[in-house]
């Protein structure tokens, strides 16, 4: 039986669910797919706001109650002049323009409409300067700089990404705390993951390709950067840009491989050792000189309406009821073929096949409320402002938030959750058939699991999904903010597109996902765990797996402490200890409740079980970024997550005394989840 039903209940819900994945419709998605590339979309954009418009009619076509399409006034970028001209040792200006690819019907019109590539909430102003080649700009990377006795205080660093993983807003943090000028950032070759016999070679291989993206420091505070940690309503307050701690300082701008490429040919100074090695110079330098570079950024910044499009399928608790929440964001870079439109024509299927589940006569237990997010490119706005808005009801009634973003660029399975949701997505997985196998999706990711560990992987079910989310997309306001549990699913693969103009339908209809199998397989596996969630007898939150990875937690994070971590975190192993024997508790009287069928006993407990997460939430927040509220978890500065996050930065920094205190407050946390269990 699915976790959290009776064998009774457990029967019946297992029909509903058979009867679920035969609805969901690949001719209907890569439909639905095509009409949401046909154009351009960012945020804030007219077909921004056509496309909220259509997905609320899709809504209330499918039988959603309470659409609504909700307005906040944030800070939108505009870019005005993007330049970048070497003054030595020649004249030279980089094009700025990516070019179309070859027989895409796609990108043929895309110079004309794509827009001057630039990295939105960048500093405007002019520099000139030497450049310094900086590699992935990371502390290693600029600790050889600094062996090497090369400064790049006030000069302009040239950086690579290394894919959708790293976030392009560490960098220009790195780069302005060392006092940098400037920073330039490129797709190398070296880093870009390629998949042997795949078609559309020249969009992989588009040297003018540029990666567009925010710089946005929110891993500090996302959303609007005008009004952090209250709503963007009319009327807000709104602080002045100067004072926003989510804005860089110094000016940055994407350049493709074909523009980098003459400015790292004219470095000179010491050569880079083999780690930071590039194909695109025989013998990279990392300068400075005698390359000298002017760059110029001028954004236009305006408050300007951004659009949450939400609907309601009620379950039978109504309005004063619980809610599953599904999210994904809207707005694309360019036509955003694999992010996000994979992940926009996913939800819209899901609420399609939900409604008809309900006309057929399916009333869930709890409601479930689809979203569709604006600017989450941006910086995570429309979520982050939305859920700031409905805080106090989300913190009441919010049971899970289910995130996509880009629900297909390949075929392998990847989810993070919290703890406590790591076996329902597991299960869910379990549930789905992998369209290029005869197993389940989450039997072929833990063979994949398997071929990449070198080593078998454990049978059981929660291994196919990580324990922990880092940042990046739109979970972060629910899960790291208000202590909703929140998971995030896709199917992953190579997208050497990202954020560019080549990020097309027909991209993903010849590459990332012909006939866009594996985004139907994304609606099914999220449709299952969004059902078991909303008609469990009890809701299948796993109080013991979230106690046994804090345990695992708080062990990493011992491995940190130097000479020992015995008496620094004494404390916390006790709490924790304490939080396993009270979900183990919990764990009995919920199974005591589900064979008994006491229905006045599970809603008690799945009160007490919604409570969990909400214990680890700190009012105070996180030091030097207070809206970031959970204890456990974090997003680093790149897109990575950071355990126990307060406590590691003081063992990274030798604090002992800040190590104690922070102990301290995590132990009280534990403490409170585990009185919330009892």
């Amino acid at each position: 039986m699915p976790f959290g039903f009776s064998p009774a209940s457990g029967a019946s819900h297992l029909a509903l669910e058979a009867t679920f994945l035969g609805l969901p419709d690949p001719i209907r998605i890569r439909d639905t797919h095509r009409l949401l590339t046909l154009q351009p979309h960012p945020a804030g954009s007219a077909r921004d706001r056509e496309l909220a418009d259509w997905i609320a009619q899709e809504f209330r076509g499918a039988g959603l109650e309470d659409v609504q399409i909700t307005a906040h006034e944030v800070l939108l970028p505009e870019p005005r002049e993007v330049a970048v001209d070497m003054v030595l040792p020649k004249v030279w200006r980089a094009s700025m323009r990516e070019l179309p690819v070859d027989g895409d019907s796609d990108t043929a019109i895309a110079p004309a409409v794509a827009g001057l590539p630039h990295y939105a909430y960048s500093a405007s102003g002019q520099v000139t300067a030497q450049v310094v080649y900086a590699g992935y700009g990371t502390a290693a990377d600029y600790e050889w700089l600094t062996r090497q006795r090369i400064n790049v205080r006030d000069r302009i660093v040239v950086v690579r990404h290394s894919g959708p993983q790293r976030y392009r807003g560490a960098a220009v943090w790195a780069a302005e705390e060392r006092g940098a000028a400037g920073i330039l950032m490129y797709p190398d070759p070296r880093d870009e993951p390629r998949e042997k016999g795949k078609p559309y070679p020249d969009a992989i291989t588009a040297e003018s390709r540029i990666e567009r993206g925010s710089v946005a420091y929110d891993f500090l505070v996302p959303g609007d950067p005008l009004t952090p940690g209250w709503p963007s309503v009319a009327g807000a307050k709104r602080i002045d840009r100067r004072a926003a701690t989510s804005l860089p300082k110094i000016p940055s701008i994407p350049l493709s491989i074909a523009d980098v490429r003459p400015i790292l040919q004219s470095l000179g100074g010491a050569a880079v050792p083999d780690w930071l090695r590039s194909d695109l110079v025989p013998d990279l330098r990392a300068g400075p000189g005698p390359a000298l570079v002017r760059m110029k950024v001028s954004l236009a910044e305006h408050i300007r309406p951004i659009w949450t499009v939400t609907g309601m399928l009620r379950g039978s608790g109504g309005a004063a009821g619980d809610v599953v929440i599904v999210g994904n964001h809207r707005d694309a870079w360019i036509y955003g073929g694999v992010d996000p439109a994979t992940g926009s024509a996913a939800i819209v299927e899901l609420a399609r096949t939900f409604g008809e589940l309900h006309r057929g006569g399916w009333r869930p237990k709890r409601s479930i409320l689809f979203a569709s997010w604006d600017a989450e490119e941006l910086a995570l706005t429309s979520s982050t402002e939305w859920a700031e808005e409905h805080e106090e009801w989300l913190r009441d009634h919010a049971v899970a938030y289910l995130n996509v973003d880009s629900a297909a660029s390949g075929s392998r399975f990847v989810s993070g959750a919290a703890p406590s949701l790591m076996r329902v997505i597991a299960g869910a997985a379990d549930a789905v058939r992998d369209p290029s196998s005869r197993v389940s999706v989450a039997a072929t990711a833990r063979s994949r699991w398997s071929m990449d560990r070198g080593a078998p992987v454990r049978g059981g079910d929660i291994e196919v999904v990580e324990d922990r989310l880092g940042g990046g997309s739109d979970y972060t306001v629910f899960l790291n903010h208000l202590g909703v549990p929140a998971a995030d699913l896709a199917f992953d693969g190579p997208l050497p597109v990202y954020h560019s103009v080549h990020d097309t339908h027909q991209f993903v209809a010849r590459v990332a996902d012909p006939e866009f199998r594996y985004t139907t397989s994304l609606v099914k596996v999220l449709g299952i765990a969004a059902l078991r969630l909303m008609d469990g007898d009890a809701i299948p939150i796993d109080v013991q797996a979230a106690a046994a990875t804090i345990l695992k937690y708080v062990a990493e994070t011992g491995e940190r402490v130097a000479g020992g971590e015995s008496a620094t975190l004494a404390e916390i192993r006790k709490a924790a200890g304490e939080l396993e024997q009270a979900a183990a508790a919990f764990s009995a009287a919920r199974d005591a409740a589900i064979a008994s069928g006491d229905a006045a006993r599970l809603a008690e407990l799945n009160r007490r079980a919604i409570a969990l997460e909400r214990a680890f939430i700190d009012p105070q927040g996180l030091n030097g970024r207070p809206w970031f509220r959970h204890l456990l978890l974090a997003p680093d500065r790149t897109y990575a997550p950071r355990v126990l996050p307060d406590l590691a930065d003081a063992i990274d920094h030798g604090d002992s005394e800040r190590m104690a205190a922070e102990a301290a407050r995590v132990a009280r946390a534990l403490r409170r989840a585990a009185a919330s269990l009892r």
